[in-house]
């Protein structure tokens, strides 16, 4: 029979400590001070606003098979960490490395974890040892307290509090879905969300440590019943509630934290799955080019000057062109050559899939992950890795995400097609009736 069990710890670094997130001048363009300044894009934090979480959910399918998944409340998982957790995890339970899973909530108020961001500054090591020892005591915990358990999907509609960057009337996910685990008598265990959007309500004048508003709704809705809560991220590279909050303190982080939670609290029809199985499977992926011989590159160069030399230089247009999207541009160009070995992986149970993102991906690439078949299928983006943002080569030049991309134009594209061709055609039958 199917088993399951949750453990959380707490991951609050030592203070004082650097954070991550706006620490980019170009993350931090219009946002000002009362006098008007551009605000120090490096902060320090001196404490927490509330306690950073590290979420592990363990899942065991019919067979006896199981996958661990850890979620800490930080804002990114570099592959550097991510195998060195793997491989610790691994040895320390003679397990297999792909068993484990390395998600983040990608709050922007989190301790510095990486040197993608700013290179010169390097991450508290002894956190990031933190981490992987409380992923250890969370494993073992899990291991140690599984619980037989029943499995239902289901999916609500979200309205009013986040949305798509590019715009109001912007296609993005608007749904939370989530896996729910019960025990034989029919009471919760722990429960898997599965939404889209930054965790970005704190802005860069917040000097607090912080899981933002996932935080508040996990808080939420473990109140009310009493099950334990995790939040997988998924295609949240272009959504966030940059349009829809009304300012960036924390009485805004509750009101829009609570006002997600209230959606989700009643089942909408649910629906019974099987996890007789899980079969998993890595999708390798290669990006590897020459930027200064990228036409794409080139001309998209060449664009972004003529269209700045027609703008007022004091314009939000101009001031993004110039002090964000050429400054990618010509980074990208000053390398020799851009290579990364990158892998997505695939956990499927059968009735329902989880796929993992090494990286922020868009509505659209992960609209297709989702839709390729009836399956029910979690996208789990910021995991195993972080290759900045995967954009559909439609939006690909248009937007910041796309110019900030690791991946060459329509690069993206074909590695969500590759993970596509590979989905496996296990496929036990959900039961066909909703639960009421």
């Amino acid at each position: 029979m199917l088993k399951v069990s949750m453990a959380k710890a707490i991951i609050n670094p030592e203070f004082p400590c650097k954070m991550e997130g706006y620490h980019e001048v170009r993350f931090s363009l219009f946002q000002k001070n009362e006098n008007g300044e551009v605000l120090d894009p490096m902060r320090t934090a001196y404490g927490a606003r509330d306690n950073l979480l590290l979420d592990t959910l363990y899942i065991e399918a019919e067979n006896g098979k199981g996958v661990v998944i850890h979620i800490p409340d930080i804002i990114m998982i570099e592959q550097s960490f991510g195998d060195r957790a793997k491989s610790a995890l691994s040895k320390h339970f003679d397990m297999d490395e792909n068993q484990f899973i390395i998600g983040c909530s990608h709050t922007h108020a989190s301790p510095l974890v990486s040197t993608g961001m700013n290179e010169d500054l390097e991450p508290n090591q002894e956190y990031l040892e933190l981490l992987i020892e409380k992923m250890i005591e969370n494993t073992a915990y899990c291991l140690s307290h599984k619980k037989e358990a029943e499995v239902t999907w289901d999916s609500h509609q979200i309205e009013g509090f986040y949305c798509s960057r590019q715009g109001l009337d912007v296609e993005y996910f608007d749904k939370i879905e989530s896996l729910l685990f019960k025990n034989e008598e029919g009471f919760g265990v722990a429960k898997l969300l599965n939404m889209a959007c930054h965790p970005t309500v704190l802005d860069n004048k917040n000097l607090l440590v912080s899981n933002d508003f996932f935080g508040v709704i996990r808080r939420y809705l473990q109140e009310i019943d009493g099950v334990p809560v995790a939040i997988a991220n998924g295609e949240g590279g272009d959504t966030s509630t940059r349009l829809t909050k009304r300012a960036g303190d924390w009485e805004e982080t509750v009101r829009i934290g609570e006002g997600i939670a209230k959606q989700i609290v009643e089942e909408n029809k649910p629906q019974k799955l099987a996890f007789s199985d899980v079969v998993i499977t890595e999708v390798p992926y290669t990006i590897d080019y020459v930027p200064a011989e990228n036409d794409y590159l080139l001309t998209k160069k060449v664009e972004l000057e003529e269209k700045l030399q027609n703008l007022d230089p004091n314009s939000q247009e101009a001031i993004l062109i110039s002090a964000c999207f050429l400054v990618d541009v010509n980074e990208k160009l000053g390398l020799d050559r851009i290579h990364y070995d990158l892998s997505s992986f695939i956990y499927d149970f059968g009735s329902f899939r989880l796929v993992t993102i090494p990286g922020e991906i868009d509505t659209q690439l992960a609209k297709k992950l989702r839709n390729a078949d009836d399956k029910p299928t979690f996208v789990m983006a910021y995991t195993n890795g972080f290759y900045y943002y995967a954009v559909n080569k439609t939006e690909y030049g248009s937007n910041h995400e796309s110019f900030n991309s690791r991946f060459p134009y329509g690069g993206a594209d074909e590695f969500i097609e590759k993970i596509i061709s590979s989905y496996s055609k296990h496929i036990v039958e959900p039961e066909k009736s909703f639960l009421k």
